[in-house]
């Protein structure tokens, strides 16, 4: 079943959880609803600039994003809420509530639901805050590559085609 609602999660929602959002929502047109939220983020600020750049560069706009924390409203309206880091799955796992019917993964970690269990030691995607612009495209290439890997869940069984013509 492809899950309606999708919530990639990071530290401030400025850099990877909302380039993450974009780039989902690009790949997988119609699929589940994407969205973005920070566990320690700030209410209102764009994401960063470099993360428009890149965004917009692969066909992806971030110029109407604005942060917004990880609260029980969110949680409540997702289905999956995906960390960016074995930390982030940790600190999600602890503040949910337990009648909680949302599953949490690990973007490296693929289709596995992860709620209330210990994260395995894959792939994590490293925080490019105040980094170049060149370092931010090579997180998103590590994104696109990680998201691909979510097809099975996200796209449904006719598969997705990377939103690309």
């Amino acid at each position: 079943m492809i899950p309606a609602t999708v919530v990639f999660v990071c530290t401030g929602n400025t850099c990877r959880s909302p380039l993450a959002e974009a780039l989902a929502a690009r790949r997988w047109p119609g699929a589940p609803a994407m969205s973005s939220a920070g566990l320690q983020a700030a209410d209102g600020q764009a994401a960063a600039e470099p993360s428009r750049v890149v965004a917009a560069e692969r066909g992806a706009d971030l110029s109407d994003h604005r942060s917004r924390l990880l609260d029980a409203g969110i949680v409540a309206g997702a289905d999956w809420l995906i960390g960016m880091t074995r930390s982030h799955v940790a600190q999600i796992n602890a503040r949910l509530p337990q009648d909680a019917s949302v599953k949490v993964g690990l973007l490296g970690c693929p289709n596995q639901d992860l709620r209330d269990r210990s994260t395995p030691a894959e792939e994590e995607v490293a925080d490019p805050f105040g980094a170049s612009v060149e370092t931010y495209r090579t997180v998103a290439d590590q994104l696109e590559r990680l998201l691909a890997a979510w097809d099975e869940s996200f796209a449904g069984a006719a598969g997705a085609q990377g939103g690309r013509s």
